[in-house]
Formats: C-alpha cells, structure tokens, sequence
C-alpha cells in the first residue's frame, strides 16, 4: 500500500510539473456589445447615429436599412492591429441576392491607408458574397473567393447567421456559421487605426451612405485568432447565454488555447 501511495504522489509530481512547462495562451475577450439598445450602445462607449432596434438573431438588435445609420465606437483598447478576432451576429432583412453594390456589416477605416471591412459584396469577383477584406499600407490582401470572400450564398430574409474573422500571424480568416468559408496569407492587420469602428455602415464622415441593410447583433472582439473550433464553441455559447450591457455574453471569456 505504501509504495502504491508512493507511485501516486510520484505521478502527480510529474504532472504538475509537465503542466507548468506546457504554454498556455490567453484569449482575451477585449469588447462586447449587444448592440439591443440605444442605452447598451452609450453604456459601452459607443453613438448611435442614425437607425432602430428590432429584433435579430439574439434579441434585438441593430438594424441600419438608410443611408446615415450607423453605430460608431472608439477603437483604443477595443481592437487591435497586430492580431485579433471579430465575431457578431446577421439577422438578413433583404435577400442577399438583392443587396445592392456592397453594403458594411462591420468597418474600420483610416482613409486612404489601411482597413479591416466584412461586408456583403457583389464586388472582387464575389457576387453575393460576404468578404473581409484587409488595408495594409494602401493595399488589399487576398482578393477573391475562397480568401477574402465566401462563395456566392444564398441567405434570404429571415435567416440568422454567425460571422467570424480573424487577423495575425496565423493568416487572415473568415469563418461563417463556424465553418471556414475563406483564407488567406496576409499574417497581420492593418498599420493604423482610425478613431473609431463601424457597424452597420460605413463611417458618418462619408456620409455613412453604404448601409448593411441587415441587423447587427452580439459584437465580440478578441485579442487573439480564434481557431475553428473555438469560433464553433463561441457560437454556441452566445446561443445558450442571456447577456446584458453590464456583463459580457461569454460564461468564458478567457478561452485556453493550444
């Protein structure tokens, strides 16, 4: 009995000290929003500058159908050059098919320089697609279907769907519903940032003139590339928990990554 005692604590020496060594890294859920609310939108630092509230994917949400509606947040601290992953919910208003030209979901731009843009585009040789394009120093990276873009979807009115992106040394990334739908080479974000990130359009100062014409819903941005399988589980976790402004969606909002 003794020695299997011994063995016992011998073993769990060991492991512990294997765990020690082993690196682990943190993803840090760095901004959260639920955008249901004007209220939700100022209590997290943001304006609303035009647009309603109505019900998306996770509740309501925010809708931008005109020209001059649009949701703006300061970008210190809350996303990231290097590295990082954006996550949000669609609810589709208008059959995609039926979008017109290409429409901003998401948007930071420091004009005529660098960008992070997931839009829905009958551009770039992606009709009807959704993209997340990246500005580097005035160029774009990883144009085209399978990179930047998906294949052409046929999402109509009413469906709600997930999209992920991702930037940094792991290539940049576009996942849609939690599957990978595009990849590319391009290993960091942009070079500068704007002031401010946009959601639903483009920025007020261009006359916010290309509305998504869908609902936003349940913004997250990570400090860290998700893989699949985190996107996947970041997914299903934002389907199981009731958020609120005060608190942020994710039961884990530190993930552990391999």
């Amino acid at each position: 009995m003794k020695i299997m005692s011994n063995v016992r604590v011998f073993s769990t020496v060991i492991l512990m000290l294997i765990l020690a060594v082993i690196p682990v890294v943190q993803a840090k859920q760095i901004f959260y929003n639920s955008l249901d609310s004007e209220k939700a939108v100022k209590d997290g630092g943001g304006k609303v500058h035009a647009g309603s509230f109505v019900e998306g994917a996770m509740g309501k949400g925010f809708y931008s159908l005109k020209a001059g509606e649009a949701v703006s947040f300061p970008t210190e601290e809350q996303l990231l050059l290097e590295t990082g992953t954006i996550a949000l919910w669609v609810k589709v208003m208008v059959d995609i098919k039926k979008v017109p030209g290409e429409s901003f979901i998401f948007m930071m731009y420091k004009r005529g320089a660098d960008a992070f843009f997931i839009n829905h585009s009958h551009n770039w040789g992606a009709n009807q697609a959704i993209c997340w394009m990246i500005k580097n120093k005035n160029k774009w990276f990883e144009n085209g279907i399978g990179k930047s873009c998906s294949k052409p979807l046929k999402w109509a009115e009413g469906e709600t769907h997930f999209i992920t992106t991702t930037w940094g040394p792991k290539g940049m990334h576009l996942f849609l519903d939690g599957k990978s739908v595009g990849k590319g080479d391009h290993e960091t974000g942009a070079s500068l940032m704007d002031d401010d990130f946009w959601v639903g359009n483009i920025e007020i100062e261009k006359g916010s003139t290309l509305p998504s014409q869908w609902v936003q819903d349940e913004l997250y941005i990570f400090d860290t590339q998700l893989d699949q399988a985190e996107v996947a589980g970041l997914m299903k976790s934002s389907l199981t928990v009731e958020p609120s402004v005060n608190h942020l969606a994710l039961t884990w909002a530190t993930i552990k990554l391999k």
